[in-house]
């Protein structure tokens, strides 16, 4: 039997197992703040060792643990299966109907908090690693799964770590299961720039208001001064620009109208601003958090210094950079990610288009040191909310998908 029919065999007799495997998971919690994935990570590696593998536990900062392990084949082309463990906070957990770590299949679906962000991607690809692995007689090269930390805080305790420290986090292609939907093979994301904007002003009575100098008003300029950056014209690539339009029937579907316009446009979000004292007085502190995110062809070197003019322009302002994060893509046309769009058309029945993400993942950091990286994960259903959940039946196909599409590249190379 052909190694693509063994798994496609082995993953419709083992359902069962691996559904148990993806609920002990989501039943490790690993909410972030404060980001500790000790729990989680000792389930990936319980697995691995079931497996008869031996994973590397790599801790760089206190409670923050990945799980590396590899498959080696000779020389050859080679694949990292990447996935996170962080989640999001529970929150309130008044708007649970269950358990937000019960990990409870019903109906066709599996509940808990992280389950679609991303438990369930994380899970597909080490069982994908796995049953790779186990036929690594039909490949050549190399195969290499992180179950990693800090996703959710921008990874400088997990996926940066990895890949500016450990041999095996380089590769001739990535697949990360961060959900995006069958529809959908995700190319590339949106960059950001988070910066905080500070003004000190002159207190004074607010009846003799030609005494002092409103701190506010000098923000409020200011943030209206940013919104023009979403009028400006930024020099978006065409081929981005083709990829994503053709996907506009399927991204409004999922994200409603003006999504697909968004994805190719910056944009401008004043999240916090705090300031003044008392109704009655001249406020003489301002202060704002502005959330800036751009699409590829913008820098963040160009949003930096369009923001330094803005500043310059206003008494008493200066802006202290939080982080940022350059857009990212790789090219639809790339070997690796029409594998992935083959592979997933063949499992779905239908095939997805290529698209980006407007939050950013774990994609950046392989593709900052020139790695190909190809999304495909299950539909996110309460995505950061109560009763968050995945359906089996993608939860399935996103193992099927990783392990062929990694299988394809593997030995075609």
């Amino acid at each position: 039997m052909d190694a693509r029919d063994q798994i496609l065999k082995q993953i419709d007799e083992r359902q069962e197992e691996w559904l148990r495997l993806l609920s002990e998971l989501v039943r490790r919690p690993s909410e972030n703040p404060p980001g500790d994935t000790r729990a989680a990570a000792d389930c990936v590696v319980e697995h691995l060792k079931r497996q008869g593998y031996a994973p590397e536990v790599i801790e760089p900062r206190p409670g923050m643990v990945n799980v590396v392990a590899a498959a080696d084949r000779g020389s050859g082309r080679s694949v990292i299966l990447n996935g996170h463990l962080d989640t999001f906070p529970v929150g309130d957990r008044k708007g649970w109907e269950r358990d937000p770590f019960s990990g409870d299949i019903v109906d066709g679906k599996v509940f808990g908090r992280g389950v679609s962000d991303m438990k369930a991607g994380t899970t597909a690809s080490l069982i994908a690693f796995c049953l790779l692995a186990e036929l690594r007689d039909a490949w050549k090269g190399r195969t290499t799964y992180a179950a990693v930390a800090d996703e959710e805080t921008m990874g400088p305790g997990g996926a940066n770590y990895l890949v500016d420290h450990h041999p095996t986090l380089r590769a001739d292609a990535v697949i990360i299961g961060e959900p995006s939907t069958p529809s959908t093979v995700r190319f590339g994301e949106k960059g950001m720039v988070w910066f905080t904007l500070t003004v000190r002003g002159q207190m004074s009575h607010s009846a003799y208001p030609h005494h002092g100098w409103n701190a506010i008003f000098e923000v409020v300029e200011a943030l209206a001064e940013l919104r023009e950056l979403e009028a400006m014209t930024w020099p978006v690539p065409e081929e981005f620009l083709r990829s994503i339009d053709e996907a506009r029937a399927t991204t409004t579907a999922m994200l409603g109208g003006g999504t697909t316009d968004i994805l190719s446009s910056v944009t401008v979000n004043a999240g916090v601003i705090e300031g003044g004292t008392k109704i009655n007085l001249t406020p003489d502190h301002c202060r704002a958090e502005v959330d800036v995110r751009v699409p590829p062809g913008v820098s963040t070197a160009d949003i930096l210094r369009v923001v330094g003019r803005i500043v310059r322009r206003h008494r008493g302002m200066g802006y202290e950079l939080i982080q940022r994060s350059e857009p990212n893509w790789t090219s639809p046309s790339h070997e690796f990610l029409q594998t992935v769009r083959k592979t997933a058309t063949a499992v779905c029945g239908e095939a997805p288009y290529f698209n980006i993400s407007a939050p950013g993942t774990d994609s950046r950091v392989f593709r900052r040191v020139g790695m190909p990286v190809a999304v495909f994960g299950p539909t996110p259903y309460s995505l950061g909310a109560a009763n968050e959940h995945v359906t089996v039946r993608d939860y399935l196909d996103v193992i099927r998908v990783h392990a062929l599409s990694a299988l394809e590249f593997l030995r075609s190379g």
